[in-house]
C-alpha cells in the first residue's frame, strides 16, 4: 500500500491560509486595545542654550525633586552642562544641603509618596530616557481639571495620572478639549488638548518657555554625551567613507594579481 505525498501546491495553500488567519486574529486583537492618541506638542531643544539649561535646572532641582529623583546624574556633573563654575553653581543653584558629589535624590521618602499618590514617583532620568522631548513638553503643559481624580486633575499625555498639578499656580487651571475616540478598543471621550480656565502668575508664553527649559535640562542630564556625539558624528562618518574608498582600491589591486582558472597553463582543453 502506498500513500501519495502532499503536493507542493497544497502545502503552499496551507501556509497562505495560516498567514491569513494569523493576520486576521492579530488585527482583531490590536483593535481590541486601540486607544486614540492625542497629538503631541513638538518642540526643538538646544543643548547649547546655557540660559535655558540654567533656568530648567532651577525649576527641576527646586520643584521636581520634591517628589522625583534625578539619580542618573550627580550635582558635580551639572556645572559643565550648565556652563557654570563650581562656585557659581553652589551660589545660584545649590545642592539643597547634600554633598556636592552625591546623586540627585528626592526630598521625600518613597513610603510617604506611596501614601499620598499610591505609588513611588519615577526617577526623571529614566522618564527622560524613555520619553521624547515632545511627550515631556506636552505632559508638563497639559494638566486639566478632572474632579473624578483623587488629585483633582488629569493629563492629556498621561490618562489617569497620579501626579498633582504642581504648576497650577504658575500656569493656571485648564479645561480639556474632548473628542469621541477609543480607549482600549471601547468608545470613550478622549482629551486631545487644553484651554485656559484661570490665569496663573505666568503668561502662556512664559510658562511654555519654562516648560521647554525644564525639558531641555532633563534631556541634557539623561543624555550627557549627546553634544559630544553630535560633534564627533560627522568625523566618524567621514572616517568610514575614507576606509570604504581605501578598501575598494585594495580590493581592485588584490584581484588584479589573482590568477583565474582560465589563465592556468594546466587547464584541460575541451
Amino acid at each position: 500500500m502506498t500513500t501519495r505525498a502532499p503536493s507542493r501546491k497544497s502545502g503552499l495553500l496551507v501556509v497562505l491560509l495560516s498567514a491569513l488567519l494569523l493576520a486576521w486574529f492579530g488585527n482583531a486583537a490590536m483593535a481590541s486595545v486601540t486607544t486614540t492618541q492625542p497629538p503631541l506638542r513638538h518642540i526643538k531643544i538646544n543643548l547649547h542654550d546655557k540660559a535655558a539649561l540654567q533656568n530648567g535646572a532651577l525649576y527641576a532641582l527646586h520643584m521636581c525633586t520634591a517628589c522625583h529623583g534625578i539619580q542618573g546624574a550627580r550635582y558635580s556633573e551639572l556645572p559643565p552642562v550648565l556652563g557654570l563654575g563650581k562656585s557659581q553653581f553652589l551660589k545660584y543653584i545649590g545642592t539643597d544641603g547634600r554633598h556636592y558629589h552625591d546623586t540627585i535624590t528626592t526630598n521625600m521618602s518613597p513610603e510617604l509618596m506611596t501614601k499620598f499618590v499610591s505609588m513611588p514617583p519615577p526617577d526623571l532620568t529614566d522618564i527622560a530616557l524613555r520619553r521624547s522631548p515632545a511627550w515631556l513638553y506636552t505632559y508638563l503643559t497639559s494638566f486639566y481639571v478632572d474632579p473624578a481624580r483623587p488629585a483633582g486633575v488629569n493629563n492629556v499625555a498621561f490618562y489617569n495620572v497620579a501626579m498633582p498639578d504642581v504648576f497650577a499656580g504658575m500656569q493656571g487651571l485648564q479645561k480639556p478639549v474632548m473628542v469621541e475616540g477609543l480607549r482600549f478598543g471601547s468608545p470613550a471621550r478622549i482629551a486631545v488638548g487644553v484651554l485656559p480656565l484661570t490665569q496663573g502668575t505666568m503668561s502662556k508664553a512664559q510658562f511654555d518657555q519654562t516648560a521647554r527649559d525644564i525639558v531641555t535640562f532633563l534631556y541634557a542630564v539623561a543624555h550627557p554625551h549627546q553634544a559630544e556625539r553630535a560633534r564627533l558624528g560627522p568625523w566618524i562618518i567621514g572616517l568610514f567613507l575614507l576606509l570604504s574608498i581605501l578598501t575598494y582600491f585594495i580590493y581592485k589591486l588584490y584581484w588584479r594579481r589573482v590568477i583565474t582558472s582560465d589563465e592556468r597553463w594546466w587547464r584541460i582543453e575541451r
